[in-house]
C-alpha cells in the first residue's frame, strides 16, 4: 500500500477527532451560558423556567437579552424584543402571585414588566391578579381586565419545571436535546465545510464530496448532541457542584496576580460573550473548567464506545488498534479544551489592544481557532508517535488486500488495462465496514486474504467475460508457422542467441542444431518456475494500481 494511500485512509478519523475536541469546548460554553449550575438548588425549578423560556424565544427568532443573572433589585429576568419579563414559578397559583408583590407594602414589585407564570396556573392566577388590581395594589392599573396584558402564560407547567431541574427524566432529556441541538448544528456546519474541502482536494466530484461531507457532518453533530445531553444531566448533580467549588480554589490563586486576572477576564468574556470581571469572572471560569472536564470525559467515552464494541464483541478490530485509537481520541479531546482556553486568553488580549475588535470578539475568535488548532496538533502528534510503536489495522489489512488482488490478476491472466478497470470496483466496495469484515474473516492472514480474494473473484470473472472471443488458428496455419519457426531455429545465427531457459545448442556437421544440455534455474531443474514466479510478482506489482486509484476515498477502521 502506498504512503499516500495510508495517509488517505486515516484522514477521516483525524478530522473526526479534531471536530470532537472542538465540540467539547463549545458544548461546555453553551451549558455555562445557562443557569444549569443552579438547577440542583432548592429553587432550581425557577432557574430552569427562565432557561426554558429564553430558549423558546430564541428559537422563535426573537431578540433576547438575559438580565436576570445580574440580580438587580426588582429587575426583569429577560428582555424580549424590548419587552421586560419577570418569571415566577411556585408550587401554587397563590404562592406564584404573592411572590410578585412586596411582603411589606403589598404593592406589585415589577412595574412595567410582564409576569410569566406556570402554564397550568394561568386561569387561577389571572383571577387573583384581577383581585389585586381591584385592591389598588398594582400601580398605574385600575381596570381588572388589564390583568391579561400583564400575566403571561408560561411554556411549561410547574411540574415540568421541577422535572427539568432534575436528572434522569423525560422532561430534562427533551430540554437538553433542544438546548444542544443548536450546538450540534453548529458542529455539523463546521464538519461539513472541512470534509467537503478535503473530498474536493482528493479529487472527488461535487456530488460525491457533498454526500461524504453530509454523512461525516451528521456523525459529528450526533456525537456532539449525545455528549452535550449526557454532560447536562451530570451537571445537575451535587457532585458537579462540588467540582466547581474545588476549581474555584485554583482559579482564585491565578486571579491573585494582575496577569492572572486579565487571563481569567478574557476567558470569561469569550465564554459569555460579554465583559465579566471580578468574582463573577472567577466563578464562571471555575464552573467552565469543571464543565470542560466533565464534557471531555463523556466525549472520550462516547467516541471510544464503538471501538470497544468492535474489539470486544464484534472482534472486527484488534485490541492494539483500540488502544491506539483511545490514546489519540483522548489527546484530541484534551487538545481541543486546552486550545480553546489558551486561544480565548490570547485572543482576548489581542482584541483588547485593537479597539475595532475588542476583548469579547477577540476572545471568541481566539477560542475557536485555538480549539481547532489544539485538537489538530494534539491528535496528529499523538498518532505520529503511536504509528512508530504500532501500525494501524488498515495498513496491515491493506497489504493482504494487495496480495489477494495480485493473486486474482495472476489467476485470471489480467493485462494492465484490465487491472485498471478493476480500480473503480475496488474503490466502491472497500470501506470501514468492509475492512472490519475482513478482519473478522479468520484469525490468520491466509483467512483474511482469502476473504478479500472471494470478495473480488466474481468481479474479476465479469471483467474476464468482457474479453474478445479468441478462435484457434486452422491446422494448416499451425503447420506453416511451425515450419517457419523450424527454419529460423536451424539458421546459423541461432547459435549466437542467448537461450531464455539456458539451453546450450550444438551444430551438427549437416548444419542442424541439436540440444546438448539444459541449465536450470535451480538444482531441481525447474526452468519454467523462475519465469512464472517472475510473472506472478509482476502482476502483484500491477495489482497495486487499483489501490492507487482509491486515493480519493477515505477508509478508516
Amino acid at each position: 500500500m502506498t504512503r499516500r494511500r495510508r495517509k488517505q485512509i486515516s484522514s477521516k478519523i483525524k478530522n473526526k477527532r479534531v471536530i470532537t475536541g472542538f465540540a467539547v469546548a463549545e458544548t461546555a460554553n453553551t451549558l455555562e451560558r445557562t443557569q444549569i449550575s443552579k438547577y440542583h438548588t432548592k429553587g432550581g425549578h425557577g432557574f430552569t423556567a427562565e432557561d426554558v423560556h429564553i430558549l423558546s424565544d430564541r428559537r422563535r427568532g426573537k431578540k433576547v437579552s438575559v438580565t436576570g443573572p445580574g440580580n438587580s433589585v426588582n429587575g426583569p429576568d429577560r428582555i424580549v424584543d424590548g419587552v421586560p419579563i419577570q418569571t415566577k414559578y411556585f408550587q401554587t397559583s397563590r404562592a406564584t402571585i404573592e411572590a410578585a408583590f412586596d411582603s411589606t407594602t403589598g404593592q406589585y414589585r415589577y412595574t412595567d414588566q410582564l409576569l410569566e407564570i406556570p402554564k397550568d396556573q394561568y386561569n387561577d392566577a389571572l383571577q387573583m391578579f384581577r383581585e389585586k388590581i381591584r385592591q389598588g395594589k398594582v400601580p398605574g392599573i385600575t381596570d381588572p381586565e388589564q390583568a391579561t396584558q400583564i400575566i403571561k402564560r408560561g411554556e411549561i407547567t410547574y411540574k415540568q419545571a421541577r422535572n427539568i431541574a432534575r436528572a434522569g427524566n423525560i422532561d430534562s432529556l427533551v430540554f437538553d436535546v433542544k438546548t444542544q441541538a443548536v450546538t450540534s448544528t453548529y458542529i455539523f456546519s463546521i464538519s461539513f465545510a472541512i470534509d467537503f474541502a478535503r473530498y474536493k482536494w482528493n479529487g472527488d466530484s461535487t456530488p460525491a464530496a457533498t454526500r461524504g461531507a453530509i454523512f461525516n457532518g451528521v456523525a459529528a453533530g450526533s456525537t456532539a448532541l449525545i455528549t452535550g445531553v449526557l454532560t447536562a444531566q451530570v451537571l445537575r448533580t451535587e457532585v458537579a457542584a462540588m467540582g466547581a467549588i474545588t476549581m474555584q480554589h485554583g482559579i482564585k490563586g491565578v486571579a491573585s496576580t494582575s496577569v492572572g486576572r486579565t487571563i481569567i477576564h478574557n476567558i470569561a468574556a469569550a465564554s459569555l460573550r460579554k465583559g465579566v470581571y471580578g468574582a463573577a469572572a472567577v466563578n464562571h471560569v471555575a464552573k467552565l473548567l469543571r464543565s470542560n472536564l466533565i464534557t471531555a470525559t463523556i466525549a472520550f467515552s462516547v467516541t471510544t464506545t464503538p471501538d470497544i464494541y468492535h474489539a470486544a464483541v464484534a472482534r472486527s478490530v484488534s485490541w492494539k488498534q483500540f488502544t491506539k485509537n483511545a490514546a489519540v481520541n483522548a489527546s484530541g479531546v484534551a487538545g481541543g479544551v486546552g486550545g480553546w482556553v489558551a486561544g480565548a486568553a490570547a485572543g482576548g488580549a489581542i482584541g483588547s489592544a485593537v479597539p475595532v475588535i475588542g476583548t469579547v470578539i477577540g476572545g471568541v475568535a481566539g477560542g475557536i481557532i485555538g480549539a481547532l488548532a489544539g485538537s489538530t496538533v494534539s491528535s496528529l502528534g499523538t498518532k505520529a508517535i503511536a504509528d512508530r510503536i504500532v501500525s494501524d489495522d488498515v495498513v496491515y489489512l491493506g497489504g493482504l488486500l494487495e496480495k489477494a488482488i495480485g493473486d486474482l490478476s495472476y489467476d485470471f491472466l489480467f493485462s494492465e488495462a484490465e487491472i485498471e478497470k478493476l480500480a473503480p470496483i475496488v474503490k466502491k466496495k472497500v470501506s470501514a465496514r468492509w475492512f472490519r469484515q475482513m478482519y473478522k474473516a479468520g484469525p490468520t492472514d491466509l483467512d483474511r486474504q482469502n476473504f478479500a480474494y472471494r470478495q473480488f473473484e466474481s468481479d474479476c470473472q465479469k471483467l474476464a467475460a468482457q474479453r474478445e472471443k479468441v478462435y484457434l488458428p486452422a491446422p494448416e496455419e499451425v503447420v506453416v508457422q511451425m515450419k517457419r519457426l523450424t527454419n529460423e531455429a536451424t539458421g546459423p545465427e541461432i547459435l549466437r542467441r542467448p537461450s531464455k531457459f539456458g539451453v546450450n545448442r550444438k551444430a551438427t556437421p549437416d548444419g542442424h542444431c541439436t540440444v546438448k544440455s539444459i541449465k536450470t534455474s535451480n538444482s531441481r531443474g525447474h526452468a519454467s518456475r523462475s519465469y512464472f514466479t517472475k510473472r506472478r510478482l509482476r502482476l502483484r506489482k500491477l495489482a497495486v494500481m487499483p489501490l492507487k486509484g482509491l486515493e480519493s476515498q477515505t477508509v478508516t477502521i
